[in-house]
């Protein structure tokens, strides 16, 4: 899969301000590596919590998307059911590679258990919710915490946790080499080897530490996965390895798999009332419970 053949929509990479959200922190730098470590913080309306929080992290190939996007839409809806919502800028591939966006994550879970009180978060309640990109950043950041190969606690907080309670991958990729290559295209152009920095064959080491399934544990917190079963861009073999592992290891009690018939990568079908309540539903009861 080259990266010009990446064709989600360009709303994707447009960062768009919800002003009408009355209670939010905008531009919030939670690490400074880079110049693109930025978060936006928007906090329910009423109340002081200690609220549990969801972290929106984008799609877009690695190498383009923003923080704040409109496809965020479903996931700033949480506020109203008593969430603090987190959309989440990491370095884009051009610009940085694997494995710094998945250290950013780590970092901004620190920055957000260290500054819990200010934000109104529980420390001990934060997923992250991730479309396509997004979601396997979420999901091999969430399978890693304890792995120092993944980890920068120099990027500040170093001292807090990094790890997440929940997840949500809608048609994440995990291993790389099930769709890096087809026919004659360029082994130095897919998105895979952007992201890496080398085509895959050159970086087999790399190749093994960029797979959440080799990394999944009992410690593996619980995840919601879906996945078209028409998705040109990502094959949805890479949703059935992770789900499978992770019921190998696990026992799959707190994972859950569902396969969207028709739908393609980045489907409206994902963003429909109707699926975004499952993910609500799924996410109060793994979230709130924790408070009990």
């Amino acid at each position: 899969m080259l990266i010009t053949d990446m064709c989600q929509s360009p709303e994707v990479g447009v960062y768009t301000p919800r002003p009408y959200v009355k209670r939010q922190f905008p531009l919030v730098r939670y690490a400074s590596k880079t110049v693109f470590e930025l978060m936006d913080i928007f906090l329910p309306e009423t109340g002081e919590g200690p609220f549990p929080a969801v972290i929106d992290l984008h799609g877009g190939g690695y190498f383009y998307g923003a923080r704040c996007s409109v496809r965020m839409e479903p996931v700033l809806d949480m506020i109203h059911r008593g969430f603090v919502v987190v959309s989440l800028d990491y370095t884009l591939s051009p610009y940085g590679k694997f494995p710094l966006p998945i250290q950013e994550l780590k970092a901004a879970v620190r920055f957000l258990r260290a500054n819990a009180q200010k934000y109104c978060i529980d420390p001990d309640r934060i997923a992250a919710w991730g479309l396509s990109a997004g979601a396997y950043i979420g999901t091999l950041a969430a399978a890693t915490a304890d792995l120092p190969l993944l980890d920068d606690p120099s990027m500040g907080n170093g001292s807090f946790s990094c790890a997440l309670q929940a997840v949500v991958d809608l048609y994440g990729p995990v291993d790389f080499t099930i769709d890096d290559i087809a026919g004659d295209e360029n082994p130095a152009e897919t998105m895979y080897a952007s992201f890496l920095g080398s085509p895959l064959s050159n970086v087999p080491d790399l190749v093994y530490l960029s797979n959440p399934c080799n990394f999944i544990t009992e410690k593996m917190p619980p995840i919601f996965i879906q996945h078209g079963d028409c998705d040109h861009l990502v094959n949805i073999r890479h949703s059935i390895e992770l789900y499978e592992t992770i019921c190998k290891v696990t026992g799959g009690k707190d994972a859950f798999f569902e396969i969207i018939k028709g739908a393609d990568h980045a489907d409206p079908l994902f963003r429909t009332d109707q699926n975004n309540q499952k993910i609500y539903e799924f996410l109060d009861r793994v979230l709130k419970a924790k408070a009990s």
